[in-house]
């Protein structure tokens, strides 16, 4: 299990835990059922330490970090994480639809300054429903750590979400592959309803249940139904919206009982829009109001 909070003050904490849960046995002929019990232990805090994590923003800033010191877009982002620490910020950086063929400077300053801010820093990976290969998946991942070593996690866009078990496996070898190079979290956006079985094989940490332009009734992200989600705990689902001229701070709090990662932003898109083509490329103009949203 390889799983982690974002709170720094517990980070130290839970990063022995993890390597607790990870040991295999030392001593010859020890109990293993002991071992296990100990294990199991760890694993039942750690659930209950994250069950407890407070919803935070997953942030695609797919915005190209110019004059990073004086850029307007990458600088509220990180005043606002100064000026609410106790909201987890994920952030999703985009170079070229993935990290690109050359380092660039512009995003290595920017994401040396997220981090400084305290934000985690995702790295964006197509995987084009199930038709990349793991291995083409992971050349991405490579190039990621080779070029952009301080990124956090990967973010695999256009998830595979067919209801079968080969499709559960794709998903979850690439979220094991990268968690093995050292990358966490990692979240997987399907764009759509996902079934529950990609929760119960652990395919992500975090899962994209619901990206759209319109908000998602209290019963879609229940999930509360069988061969959905609704058995597995909100820190592994999340909702991103795009097209909203206001933001409702009711819907950000019905939301925030089934999910743990929200974004909201009047950002367009239409499909086969020339003009709208991503919605993901101007930062929000709802920030403040998700976060005071989210700080009562």
């Amino acid at each position: 299990m390889r799983i982690a909070i974002v709170c720094a003050k517990r980070s130290m904490v839970f990063v022995g835990m993890l390597a607790l849960i990870a040991l295999p046995n030392p001593a010859s002929g020890q109990d293993d059922a002991v071992t296990n019990g100990t294990q199991r232990v760890l694993v039942n805090q750690l659930f209950h330490h994250q069950a407890s994590q407070k919803m935070g923003l997953l942030i695609p800033l797919y915005i190209y970090p110019e004059d990073i010191h004086t850029n307007a877009d990458y600088n509220h982002v990180m005043d606002l994480k100064r000026q609410y620490s106790g909201v987890p910020f994920w952030v999703i950086v985009n170079p070229a639809s993935g990290p690109g063929d050359e380092v660039d400077a512009n995003y290595t300053k920017a994401i040396d300054r997220l981090i400084g801010a305290g934000c985690v820093v995702l790295g964006y990976v197509p995987t084009n429903y199930g038709k990349l290969s793991v291995m083409d998946v992971r050349r991405d991942m490579d190039t990621w750590r080779r070029m952009y070593p301080r990124v956090h996690g990967i973010f695999f866009d256009e998830m595979i979400y067919e209801d079968t078990a080969t499709a559960v496996d794709h998903q979850k070898q690439l979220s094991m592959m990268a968690h093995k190079m050292g990358y966490w979290p990692t979240v997987a956006n399907p764009g759509t309803d996902t079934p529950g079985r990609y929760f119960a094989a652990e395919a992500a940490d975090v899962i994209v249940v619901h990206e759209s332009d319109h908000w998602p009734n209290d019963a879609q992200l229940h999930g509360n139904y069988f061969g959905s989600y609704s058995d597995y705990p909100p820190t592994t689902r999340a909702t991103l919206m795009y097209s909203q001229a206001t933001c409702d701070a009711n819907a950000i709090k019905m939301a925030r009982r089934y999910t743990r990662w929200i974004y909201v932003t009047q950002d367009t898109y239409k499909l086969n829009d020339a003009d709208h083509p991503n919605p993901w490329d101007d930062l929000s103009v709802h920030l403040e109001t998700i976060l005071k949203t989210l700080a009562e």
